[in-house]
């Protein structure tokens, strides 16, 4: 019996784990907690963000994850509600984050 080959992931050569491995990653790239946590981080820094503009700009499919670790790291993150359409035409209610000053630990 042929042992089943692991799915190869968008933008991720077959056999090849470097990026995954290497703690210099471009966090532009890299899909771990920590590189998501860093891309929100930054942007809210500048700019407010709402979930669907993480999901499309950031490539961070759970926002308010990220968002929730960075507040229990001490950042000061505030959510408020606001009403968006997704690129597929559907009215959703979601969050748009802000940052209020930084007293974080990161």
């Amino acid at each position: 019996m042929r042992k089943k080959e692991s799915p190869t992931w968008q933008g991720e050569a077959k056999g090849n784990t470097s990026r995954q491995n290497d703690n210099t990653a471009d966090t532009t790239r890299c899909q771990s907690a920590a590189a998501q946590r860093q891309r929100i981080l930054e942007r809210l820094k500048f700019s407010a963000v709402t979930t669907l503009e993480a999901r499309e700009k950031l490539d961070i499919m759970h926002p308010a994850a990220r968002c929730m670790e960075l507040r229990k790291r001490g950042h000061n993150i505030i959510t408020s509600w606001t009403t968006e359409y997704s690129a597929g035409g559907t009215k959703h209610r979601i969050a748009r984050y802000s940052l209020e000053g930084d007293g974080g630990n990161d």
